[in-house]
């Protein structure tokens, strides 16, 4: 997770300060024990609801979808400030996910369903976790790794050089692996071959593979790579949501696999099998509306 600043062309003095913005607040905030480190984030990210509006236009315009016609404001405005906080509580999360142990991790978040992960995993045939930015990614990807268990994920390459590097090590720092979201699948798919798990998001376009799917009412862009790589390969899809707790700790809901359709009509399976996606982030997007953290407009009209 990182601020949508980060994805933009930035001059050499802007990249320069972003980045030195990240190595200070990482050096400052990381080694804070949680009883001070959430409440600083908590102001930080009331902070930030105020001083970046474009954040704020982004993260509203997706809450009045969530939200529904007719949703009152002041409530907009309410989740949009919750989403400003845990943004910033999900940057305290990374800054110290290097010094957590497995231990420390797997205290922070629990699992309620494990035992379809389990079920799902057989020998040369993976698991494929769809899921959504709920809750905090960077900290609840690193779950199944306390658990013994290898997962991969994607990542982008965000600007600066020097900033993708600083994060990728914090991320990798307990054996996650990471691979370009829009690189080649060879990986992947070994990866799925050796029965492992890939944790793929599928509420945001960063990568080519889309398509057009009915999402809380209104139709959108949403990646199908998840489902095609799934019927391309055989891999069990695991629906899998975490939500942040009231101590900042974390659940992650695992759900049974979805049953995709593989009628040999490639497109029609493709998508009946995001269907199936679309509703399930819906309802679990719905439950924690607060803890959606897409900070940028998902709908084509917020782009206009």
């Amino acid at each position: 997770m990182h601020a949508v600043w980060c994805e933009e062309e930035q001059g050499p003095v802007r990249a320069l300060l972003i980045y030195g913005s990240y190595r200070l607040l990482g050096g400052l905030f990381g080694p804070l024990p949680p009883r001070l480190g959430y409440p600083l984030a908590h102001r930080m990210g009331t902070l930030i609801y105020h001083l970046a509006p474009r954040l704020r236009r982004s993260l509203s315009d997706n809450m009045r979808h969530v939200l529904g016609p007719g949703a009152p404001e002041e409530q907009v405005r309410a989740l949009t400030r919750e989403a400003c906080v845990n943004i910033a509580k999900g940057h305290y999360d990374l800054f110290r996910v290097s010094r957590l142990t497995p231990e420390e991790i797997r205290r922070m978040v629990r699992f309620e369903g494990m035992e379809h992960f389990q079920a799902a995993r057989q020998p040369g045939k993976g698991v494929i976790v769809v899921s959504a930015h709920l809750g905090n990614v960077d900290i609840v990807i690193q779950a199944p790794l306390a658990y013994g268990i290898p997962i991969m994920g994607p990542t982008m390459h965000v600007q600066p050089e020097r900033l993708f590097r600083y994060l990728l090590k914090l991320r990798q720092s307990h054996g996650l692996r990471l691979i370009p979201i829009d690189g080649p699948l060879l990986e992947v798919v070994r990866a799925l071959k050796r029965g492992e798990l890939v944790g793929l998001p599928c509420d945001r376009v960063i990568a080519d593979s889309t398509r057009v799917v009915e999402f809380f009412g209104t139709p959108t862009l949403l990646p199908d790579g998840p489902v095609r790589l799934a019927l391309r390969t055989g891999a069990v899809v695991l629906p899998a949501f975490a939500r942040r707790l009231t101590d900042d700790s974390f659940v992650i809901h695992v759900e049974p696999p979805l049953e995709l359709q593989r009628t040999g009509d490639q497109e029609a399976d493709i998508a009946s099998g995001m269907e199936q996606v679309a509703r399930t982030m819906e309802r679990h997007i719905s439950r924690s509306p607060g803890q959606w953290l897409i900070a940028a407009p998902l709908w084509p009209a917020a782009a206009d």
